[in-house]
């Protein structure tokens, strides 16, 4: 909430600060708690491009989410979805246009929220699928790459 405070205030971003804090934030026992304290006092800065040279808040927490490793992600998900689902559906389409943006793609961001599965379903056959790639991998089971 804090972070969010202040940069309701104006303050001008500080990257390496707001990364940490972000970062100590990741944790998935925790992130729904800091995420929802951020976007309660922060959701119009999360949803405005940054000034060119500064780092969106967006940014910074796609930055985080993306360096997550497929585990952590996973536990993490339920925490995300719930402080996101604090958006109206218009402002969560424009955070998936921005970060469709972020990484140069075209495409609709309202099919990106739209799923005909359940994404935690979604989810957890993805890190059982992998689970099971490793297994054959160590055991020579598996098709050669």
């Amino acid at each position: 909430a804090a972070l969010g405070l202040r940069r309701a205030l104006g303050a001008p971003a500080e990257p390496a600060g707001e990364a940490e804090a972000f970062a100590a934030a990741a944790d998935p026992a925790v992130l729904g708690d800091w995420l929802a304290g951020l976007l309660t006092l922060a959701r119009e800065e999360v949803l405005r491009p940054a000034p060119k040279g500064e780092q969106s808040l967006l940014d910074t927490l796609d930055g985080v989410v993306t360096t997550m490793t497929d585990d952590v992600f996973l536990h993490a998900l339920p925490a995300l979805r719930q402080a996101f689902a604090f958006f109206p559906p218009r402002e969560r389409e424009r955070v998936a246009h921005l970060l469709l943006d972020r990484r140069n793609l075209h495409g609709s961001a309202r099919t990106l929220l739209r799923t005909s599965a359940d994404p935690l379903l979604l989810a957890r056959a993805a890190a059982l699928e992998e689970h099971t790639d490793l297994l054959l991998d160590r055991h020579a089971l598996g098709a050669p790459r």
